[in-house]
């Protein structure tokens, strides 16, 4: 059974050095293969130019096409399977995001869902498929996507054709599926289609029947919850038992533990796959899995702001993957870590950067709501210049230091980010988590420090005219 690894690639996107480093661990990890999935990092050309990487958009500088072919090239040459995943209908913001795509909306003020009902669309799909298998003539596999479609029936083109329809809604979807997998068949017969399941679950499984998806592709079941919240019913089993020759699974080392998380704790996903691993052992009589697939989100979505980054949860992915590998040993201990070798952790220094920012961003967070601010600098002594001068020399001594170990970190981090992804992540990441922080903190210094200067207040209320009328009786 395959254990692919999913890279995300829409949100710190890894340099082609780094990546190649990263696949080769995850190798000796027990990955048999890598899912890349693209978004603005593909180098589109011609009429698609300004989608991908070529266009800029992304902000990253990745891919060229000559380092595309090198990724296929090198994962080949280390025994690994590489799979490219194109979004067909939903997570389209990257396109649908350029005015001259907008009109494929199916939802005017959304850039997220493709309309499947107008021709430019499929002109479009068929475009990105052929500029994907012409970059990798020798693949075995495509990932359509297909996940997520939060807008369906909305244009009015949409709307008559699930009104009138014998299968409402969901033959907008199904008839869409359908086209893009016939025309990948036409094009290579022996191509593995696979595509995410969830907007398959609701669907009867005689309509499924009646488009006959499976002599055209093969399900991905995601389910990302550690063991106590994971649940896949009975029933889908037997559906899809019915309908595919094969199903495979999609757990989760990274992304699935909050959309703006920083850090990405090993238990919590080692406990997603032992959820996975006791699910396919007991459906496994009946129904045939093709394989696993551990995500590794970046971001949500195309305007969702990062997740863990791809060097911080390397811990994580060993673990999994380490644990999969070894189903059959029962001491759940030896294949947890929490940290790696240094041989065997590519961007440990910037991972081990993040870690030092949490715990900095901790220590932030109990000065600005503990005792010392709250107690003698609150809003409300602030506004009525009410303040004892020792006190807000005390925060200032603390804020001081907090200031220099920011700026510290910042300046060890952000060349360790530039060295792993591009100049538009390291960015965000930066301005994202550690400088609003930092400004906060230095914006309480300031206060503090003028605070520290003043005498100590005689009264909360208008201090000005009482010190008039000491000095007048005077």
């Amino acid at each position: 059974m395959h254990r692919i690894v999913h890279l995300d690639l829409k949100g710190a996107p890894p340099k082609v050095e780094y990546l190649e480093k990263v696949l080769l661990c995850i190798k000796s990890w027990g990955a048999t293969g890598v899912l890349l999935e693209w978004e603005d990092t593909f180098p589109y050309t011609w009429e698609l130019v300004d989608i991908g990487s070529q266009g800029g958009s992304g902000g990253d500088g990745v891919y060229l096409q000559d380092e595309v072919k090198h990724i296929f090239q090198f994962a080949k040459d280390n025994g690994l399977l590489a799979i490219q995943l194109i979004q067909t209908i939903g997570h389209m913001e990257f396109v649908l995001k350029h005015p001259k795509y907008q009109k494929m909306r199916e939802a005017k003020q959304s850039p997220a869902v493709l309309c499947p009902l107008k021709p430019e669309s499929k002109q479009l799909v068929r475009a990105m498929l052929d500029q994907a298998l012409n970059a990798q003539p020798d693949a075995e596999y495509l990932h359509i996507g297909a996940d997520e479609v939060w807008h369906m029936g909305v244009c009015p083109e949409c709307q008559t054709k699930a009104a009138t329809h014998e299968h409402k809604a969901a033959a907008l979807y199904l008839d869409h599926i359908q086209d893009i997998a016939m025309y990948l068949k036409r094009k290579k017969q022996n191509l593995t289609i696979l595509m995410w399941d969830d907007m398959l679950r609701n669907i009867s499984v005689d309509v499924l029947k009646k488009y006959e998806l499976c002599n055209l592709v093969q399900p991905v079941v995601w389910d990302y919850n550690s063991k106590e919240f994971f649940r896949i019913s009975d029933q889908l089993w037997e559906t899809y038992r019915q309908l595919f020759p094969k199903v495979w699974a999609a757990s989760a080392f990274k992304g699935a533990n909050g959309s703006c998380q920083i850090l990405s704790p090993v238990n919590r996903y080692v406990s997603n796959h032992e959820a996975w691993i006791e699910e396919i052992r007991r459906h496994s009589p009946r129904v045939k899995f093709g394989g696993i697939i551990l995500t590794g989100w970046s971001r949500y979505d195309h305007y969702a702001t990062l997740c863990e980054l791809l060097p911080v949860s390397l811990p994580s992915l060993a673990s999994c993957l380490r644990l999969l590998t070894k189903a059959d040993s029962t001491p759940n201990e030896a294949v947890v870590c929490e940290s790696l070798p240094c041989e065997q952790w590519p961007g440990e220094a910037a991972a081990r950067g993040v870690h030092a920012f949490v715990l900095l961003r901790d220590r932030a967070y109990a000065f600005i709501h503990g005792d010392l601010v709250t107690t003698w600098l609150n809003a409300w002594q602030i506004e009525n210049s009410y303040t004892n001068p020792v006190q807000a020399e005390n925060i200032v001594t603390v804020s001081k230091q907090l200031i220099t170990e920011f700026v510290t970190l910042q300046t060890d981090l952000t060349p360790n980010l530039n060295s792993i992804t591009g100049r538009r992540s390291s960015e965000e990441w930066i301005k994202t988590f550690l400088n609003p922080l930092m400004s906060k903190i230095s914006e309480l210094h300031k206060t503090a420090e003028a605070r520290s200067k003043a005498e100590a207040s005689i009264s909360p209320l208008n201090t000005l005219f009482l010190w008039n009328k000491y000095w007048n009786v005077q």
